[in-house]
C-alpha cells in the first residue's frame, strides 16, 4: 500500500506539472515506453508485462485528470478567501478534502499552496485523516463475526470439534449456556441464548461465508440458532432463542442444521472459486481476491483490477463459469501439510494466515485453492450462475455480485413479470417493448427540440431589451446583465447571441441557477488584440464577489459562484475591472 502511494503520488505530480507546461490530453503513456525501454535489460518484467503497466498508467492519469480541474479550482476559492483575509494557514480539512474527494496526495497541495506563500495546517489534517479511519475500524467492528473479539476460555471450554463437512446433524452434549455473556444453569423459553456444544455440524462465520442456521433439540426443549460464530480459539458458538419449553448445561441435543440454507450458501461459495478462476483467465494473474461475502442470497466477490469490466468480458467471465457448471466436475477437498506436494499451485487469500495443516478445495483442472468453506459435490448443483453487477469500491479494488440456484430462478422470475408489467403498460407483446421504447424516446426528443426552439425564440425576444442596456466606456461597448435561464448551456447560448449583435464590445452575464450563480463573459476578437482585454481575467475577479471561481480565454469565459445574492455587486464588478484593463 505504501509503494502503491507514494507511485500514485509520483504520477499525480506529473500530470500536474504536464498541465502546468501546457501540455493537454494524455502524455505519460510516451514516457512509460520510454521507461520501459531504458530499464527493460535489468528488469526483465517490465518488458514482459509492459501492456499491463502502459494500461495502468493511462487509467491512472486519465482518473486523476478527471478530477484535477475540480480539484484546483476548489483550492483556488479557498486560496483567494483566505489570501483577502491576510490568512497564511490553508485548513487541514481544505487539504483532506482534496485528497479524500478528488484525489490530490498531501503533498501536492502542499507544493500548490506554497507556491502562493501559504502553508498547509498539518495537525488539522492529520485530525480529519484519523476522523475518517476512527469511522472506518467502526465499520470494521459493525461487520466483524460478533464472537471474532470474544474468547471462552474463562468459561473452561476447549475448541470446539467440527463435524459439518460430511454432517449436517449430530447428538452433541450442551457445555455452556449464556445470555448476554452470563454463564446460566438453565435457559428458558423465549430466551435469547448462546450455546457451546462439545461438536457441531454448524459452520461458523468465516472465510467470507455466513454462519449456519438451524435448530438445537433437547430432552426438555429447543433452541432455534439463527447465526453460528466462533472465537479466535476455536470454539464455536450457536446463537439463537429458546423456542419450546428449557434447556439445561450438560443436556443431550440433536443439533440439526437447516438443509437448504446450507446448501444455498454452498452454491454460493463453489461459485466463487469459479469466478475467481474465470476472471484470472479472461484478465490476467494479477487478479487476487480482496474478499468476499457469501450467503444462501447470493455472492459478493471482491478482486484486485484496475478497471471496470467490459461487456464482453463481463460475458466472457459468466460464460467460462456457466461451462465449468454444465461439465458437472467433481468438487474435490483434502486436508494436507504445507510442504505436501499436493498443495502446490493452491491459491490462497491475500492476508490470510493458515497453519501447518490447510484445507485444499479442488474442481478438476480450473480451480485450487486454500478454503475451509462448505461446497457442493458437483459444479452441475450450482444450477447456472449470473453476474447481476460489477463496480468499484476502491481504487484498484472491483467488485461482482452474481446470483446461483434457486435464487437466480427467483430473480429471473421477478424480472419477467417486470418485462411483462412493462409490456401491459405499454400495450405491446414483451418482444416488442425495447421497439416501443425507442418510439417514445424519439418523440420525447421531438417535443424536447420544439421546447428547446420556444426558449430560443424566448431569448430572442429579450435580446432587444438587454442591448438596451449597453454603455459605453472608453469607447468600448460594454453590456452587463442580469438574466433568468434554466442552465450554463442557455447562459452561453444567450450569451454567444448578444455578444453577435453587439459586434466589438464586451458582454458580461449572470444568471442565478439552483441556489448558485453563473456568469459568462465575452470579448470581441478585435479588442483582444487592440486594447488587450481579457474575458478569463475579468471573468475571474468578478466570480470572486458571488465566492467563486472560474476562467477562460481571451474571447470567452464562463464562472460559478455560490452567493447569488452578491449578482448585481458582482456586474458592478465588471464594469470596474474592465475600466482597469482598458487603463493598463
Amino acid at each position: 500500500e505504501g509503494r502503491g502511494y507514494v507511485l500514485r503520488r509520483i504520477l499525480r505530480r506529473a500530470v500536474r506539472f504536464g498541465r502546468l507546461l501546457g501540455i493537454e490530453g494524455a502524455f505519460l503513456n510516451k514516457l512509460t515506453e520510454k521507461t520501459i525501454a531504458q530499464y527493460q535489460d535489468p528488469y526483465r518484467e517490465l518488458k514482459e508485462r509492459s501492456g499491463h503497466i502502459k494500461k495502468i498508467v493511462s487509467l491512472e492519469e486519465e482518473r486523476f485528470g478527471e478530477t484535477l480541474e475540480q480539484g484546483l479550482q476548489m483550492l483556488q476559492e479557498h486560496l483567494v478567501k483566505y489570501e483577502n483575509n491576510g490568512e497564511k494557514n490553508i485548513p487541514g480539512g481544505v487539504a483532506f478534502k482534496l485528497y479524500d474527494t478528488f484525489g490530490f496526495p498531501l503533498e501536492l497541495t502542499q507544493e500548490i499552496v506554497a507556491e502562493r506563500g501559504m502553508n498547509v495546517d498539518l495537525d488539522g489534517f492529520q485530525a480529519s485523516m484519523e476522523e475518517q479511519r476512527a469511522r472506518a475500524r467502526a465499520a470494521r467492528v459493525e461487520t466483524m463475526p460478533g464472537d471474532s473479539f470474544k474468547t471462552y476460555e474463562i468459561h473452561n471450554v476447549g475448541q470446539t470439534e467440527f463435524i459439518g463437512y460430511g454432517n449436517l446433524s449430530v447428538r452433541s452434549q450442551v457445555l455452556l449456556i449464556l445470555d448476554d455473556g452470563h454463564e446460566q444453569e438453565k435457559a428458558d423459553e423465549g430466551q435469547q441464548v448462546q450455546v457451546i456444544l462439545d461438536q457441531t455440524p454448524f459452520y461458523a462465520e468465516g472465510g467470507g461465508q455466513v454462519g449456519d442456521q438451524g435448530v438445537l433439540r433437547g430432552p426438555g426443549g429447543e433452541i432455534t440458532v439463527n447465526d453460528t460464530k466462533s472465537d479466535k480459539s476455536g470454539v464455536i458458538v450457536h446463537h439463537g432463542i429458546v423456542s419450546r419449553g428449557a434447556v439445561q448445561k450438560g443436556d443431550i441435543m440433536l443439533a440439526q442444521v437447516d438443509e437448504q440454507p446450507r446448501l444455498r450458501t454452498a452454491r454460493n461459495h463453489t461459485a466463487t472459486h469459479l469466478l475467481h478462476n474465470a476472471l484470472r483467465t479472461v484478465l490476467g494473474d494479477h487478479v487476487q481476491q480482496m474478499g468476499s461475502l457469501v450467503s444462501q442470497e447470493r455472492l459478493r466477490f471482491d478482486f484486485s483490477h484496475f478497471a471496470p469490466l467490459s461487456e464482453q468480458e463481463l460475458s466472457r467471465v459468466e460464460q467460462m463459469v456457466n461451462e465449468y457448471i454444465m461439465r458437472n466436475v467433481l468438487v474435490n477437498t483434502f486436508e494436507a501439510e504445507q510442504n505436501d506436494p499436493r498443495v502446490e499451485g493452491a491459491i490462497a487469500l491475500f492476508g490470510e494466515k493458515y497453519g501447518d495443516l490447510v484445507r485444499i478445495v479442488q474442481i478438476g483442472e480450473y480451480s485450487k485453492e486454500l478454503c475451509g468453506g462448505t461446497h457442493v459435490r458437483r459444479t452441475s448443483e450450482l444450477g447456472f450462475f449470473h453476474i447481476i453487477s460489477e463496480s468499484g469500491i476502491g481504487t484498484g479494488v472491483r467488485r461482482i455480485e452474481a446470483f446461483t440456484g434457486d435464487a437466480l430462478l427467483h430473480y429471473w422470475r421477478d424480472n419477467n413479470n417486470l418485462l411483462h408489467s412493462a409490456a401491459d403498460l405499454l400495450k405491446v407483446e414483451p418482444q416488442g417493448v425495447i421497439s416501443k421504447l425507442e418510439s417514445l424516446m424519439q418523440d420525447l426528443h421531438e417535443k424536447d427540440k420544439e421546447i428547446g426552439q420556444l426558449h430560443l425564440k424566448m431569448m430572442h425576444s429579450e435580446v432587444d431589451s438587454l442591448l438596451d442596456q449597453a454603455i459605453a466606456l472608453e469607447g468600448v461597448k460594454f453590456l452587463a446583465g442580469r438574466v433568468k435561464v434554466n442552465d450554463m448551456d442557455d447562459l452561453r447560448s444567450l450569451g454567444d447571441l448578444l455578444q453577435d449583435r453587439l459586434g466589438s464590445g464586451v458582454t458580461l452575464l449572470g444568471s442565478p441557477l439552483d441556489n448558485k450563480v453563473g456568469l459568462v463573459c465575452f470579448v470581441s476578437k478585435d479588442l483582444t488584440k487592440s486594447r488587450k482585454l481579457h474575458a478569463g481575467k475579468l471573468l475571474r475577479e468578478v466570480a470572486r464577489v458571488v465566492d467563486g471561481g472560474g476562467g477562460g480565454k481571451p474571447e470567452m469565459a464562463q464562472a460559478g459562484g455560490k452567493n447569488p445574492g452578491r449578482l448585481p455587486e458582482a456586474l458592478d464588478k465588471g464594469k470596474e475591472i474592465l475600466l482597469q484593463q482598458l487603463h493598463s
